[in-house]
């Protein structure tokens, strides 16, 4: 935890590359009629991964956006399903940061199945920072945005994904 001010949350490192979040395991609301977990369940857990991130590593999360009305939009989002995962089936969500300025983030995420120990999904998102009261872009607060530099200069050597950044398209 941040050891500098009371009133600003998250860690300022070291980090690891990548980052793991909290094992999760695939609970039986999940799974669909095709007997594996549901599409929208990835996109919950990316989602739920991207708020822990949010609060926990970086300290501009929910907490930061009730007390200070400033907060992450997604503005946009990219989703590979590689593999599928059943039924109390444990994995991770892995974090990198793939870029930064100071008002807007480039992150990768994927889900890890420690049983198949390969990816099961990717997901890429960019995000922007908003003053919520007047609805408007504005940079991080300068110690979030330290963190995220930092994050990627650290992460500036990781193992992308080969789907990151890829285009949508029917192979032909």
């Amino acid at each position: 935890m941040n050891k500098n001010n009371d009133d600003i949350q998250g860690d300022n490192g070291p980090y690891n590359t990548p980052l793991v979040l909290p094992s999760k395991k695939v609970l039986p609301e999940w799974i669909d009629y095709n007997g594996h977990m549901n599409v929208v369940y990835y996109t919950l857990v990316f989602d739920n991964s991207l708020d822990f991130f949010l609060e926990e590593i970086l300290g501009i999360g929910e907490s930061h956006a009730i007390k200070k009305k400033q907060g992450p939009f997604v503005l946009q989002a990219h989703y590979h399903y590689l593999n599928e995962m059943n039924l109390n089936e444990e994995f991770n969500v892995r974090l990198l940061v793939v870029d930064c300025d100071k008002k807007r983030m480039h992150l990768c995420l994927d889900i890890f199945s420690k049983k198949q120990k390969k990816v099961i999904a990717v997901a890429e998102k960019i995000l922007i920072n908003v003053n919520l009261n007047i609805r408007k872009v504005e940079h991080y607060p300068s110690w979030a945005f330290n963190r995220l530099v930092l994050l990627k200069n650290t992460h500036k050597k990781a193992s992308f994904p080969e789907v990151l950044g890829k285009k949508i398209s029917l192979k032909k």
